[in-house]
């Protein structure tokens, strides 16, 4: 039964998307790009929610780790590649069907890009590490679940949830050890906070590229050297805190 969900899945959105490109490419005027966007962007969405539902059970499954915890990692991810990949269907469908050239990227595109994977891989690792750790004899367990249900595991130093359900929204700014599981972390806190609001910036820049104003070849907005500095850096304050080892009082 999952193999075809999962056929019917990809079926359909090769369907949808065909169906995109076509309406796109029909389009003599720029006048409905902000809506072939918004299509496209609705059916990437609906792709990752069908897709959590059918592996974890959950609308949000798809950001949810091996660990049975929401993961930031994933969620900066998922929302960069929505966010851009589907601007550059409608772009790169638009500009071919109107006999010109491929969108151009900003050199500070790749550069984000090349953050947000490294920093994804660099964090994996460094789980990977700390959960092959010694667990210390006597270490102290959390002082009291954070809701009826949460039967909290570990392995090494890092957080495990028991079960899928366990799962909560908290895991993207709580902490990820046993040490600081129902603390806030700053250093994640942060990085959910310039991920949403870069995000959010980004896709203003989009909403105005796919102006009815707008004319000739599309490209994908340029950003900024702060814009791409202001991410490196929530990227790496984010990091040396992960690796940095917690003890628990």
């Amino acid at each position: 039964m999952r193999d075809k969900a999962w056929g019917s899945l990809t079926l359909l959105l090769l369907i949808l998307l065909a169906a995109c490109a076509v309406w796109i490419g029909k389009s003599t005027d720029h006048s409905q790009l902000r809506w072939q966007y918004i299509a496209v962007t609705a059916i990437l969405v609906a792709l990752c929610i069908v897709a959590g539902v059918l592996v974890n059970g959950r609308l949000e499954g798809v950001l949810i780790g091996y660990r049975n915890r929401m993961s930031l990692a994933r969620m900066q991810w998922v929302a960069w590649m929505i966010v851009l990949l589907g601007a550059y269907f409608v772009e790169a469908v638009w500009n071919v069907a109107h006999s010109r050239s491929l969108p151009e990227m900003q050199i500070h595109l790749f550069g984000l890009l090349g953050i947000i994977s490294g920093s994804s891989v660099v964090s994996s690792l460094i789980v990977d590490a700390k959960m092959r750790s010694p667990e210390p004899s006597g270490q102290p367990q959390a002082v009291q679940p954070r809701a009826a249900g949460d039967h909290p595991r570990q392995k090494g130093s890092m957080d495990i949830n028991y079960k899928v359900a366990e799962a909560s929204w908290a895991d993207l700014y709580l902490g990820e050890e046993v040490a600081n599981r129902y603390v806030v972390d700053v250093s994640r806190l942060q990085k959910l906070i310039v991920t949403v609001l870069l995000v959010l910036a980004y896709l203003i820049y989009l909403w105005k590229a796919f102006s009815p104003s707008v004319s000739g070849e599309l490209a994908m907005p340029a950003v900024g050297t702060t814009f791409v500095s202001l991410l490196s850096i929530s990227h790496v304050a984010y990091l040396a805190s992960k690796a940095t080892p917690k003890t628990p009082c």
